[in-house]
């Protein structure tokens, strides 16, 4: 089955930025666009990706919202297909090379496998890659327990409970927080390939700035912490508020280690 794993990119008002940062870096690491579905929040916005994206790569309508397009685009495909989730900013990955850090020396499909191939041996239905750009906080391992899955790129299946089931946030603010949580509560674990990391812009113009704009909010800021604040309520024994610099609240989930696996 994992052999017919699909690609689901949410994407609003970010035509190019999807073009240049997150289809450039799957071209780049050797993936089959074909797998590849972009989903949008209309048919306006369908217009504008396929104006710019390659022809190999679907453009379907879901609806407006990540977690919304989340939720539409999981009844989409049949019940139990691999989905690898993509944030539609992402400009590279790279892997933890001594203390450094490296653009990724093998096919994307390489890590795609391993992640599903971990979970499946565990009997995880998520697995990510670290989310911080830092060597110092990567290690060459794959953790079992419970770790932070950042919503840029991870991996699960349609019909996912943690996605579909009863959440205590309903907006895309800190998805990808209660999506672990959950995720590890149904499960027992998440898997994240600590070895490698993203490079991204969080909190960049369009996407949920976009879409928050439409409810008339103006200050991500202030919806994050509302929303990091529910979901710490929620799990008061999994996950605590904290404010890092600049003042901006952030969440920390409980370390749970399991058991490591060393890296391909």
């Amino acid at each position: 089955m994992l052999d017919s794993y699909q690609i689901a990119i949410p994407s609003y008002k970010r035509s190019k930025i999807c073009a240049d940062a997150t289809i450039t870096t799957l071209i780049r690491y050797g993936m089959d666009l074909r797998r590849v579905t972009v989903w949008v929040a209309n048919d306006e916005e369908k217009a504008d990706y396929s104006a710019v994206l390659p022809s190999e790569v679907s453009i379907k309508v879901a609806m407006l919202g990540k977690v919304n397009a989340q939720r539409y685009y999981h009844s989409q495909y049949p019940k139990g297909t691999p989905l690898l989730n993509l944030d539609d900013d992402l400009y590279d990955i790279h892997q933890k090379i001594g203390e450094k850090l490296e653009p990724l020396s093998v096919p994307l499909d390489d890590v795609v496998r391993t992640g599903f191939a971990v979970a499946e041996k565990v009997g995880a239905k998520l697995w990510g890659i670290n989310a911080v750009a830092n060597g110092f906080f990567l290690s060459d391992s794959i953790t079992v327990g419970l770790r932070y899955i950042c919503g840029n790129i991870y991996g699960n299946y349609a019909g996912d409970e943690a996605i579909l089931g009863n959440r205590v946030t309903d907006g895309s603010s800190g998805d990808d927080y209660e999506t672990t949580l959950r995720s590890f509560i149904l499960n027992g674990s998440v898997v994240r390939l600590d070895y490698l990391c993203p490079i991204t812009k969080y909190f960049a113009p369009g996407g949920i700035d976009a879409e928050l704009k439409t409810s008339g909010i103006t200050d991500r800021q202030i919806d994050h912490k509302a929303a990091l604040e529910k979901i710490a309520e929620a799990y008061p024994d999994l996950a605590k508020t904290y404010i890092k610099s600049g003042g901006i609240t952030n969440l920390r989930l409980k370390t749970i280690t399991q058991f490591k696996i060393g890296r391909p």
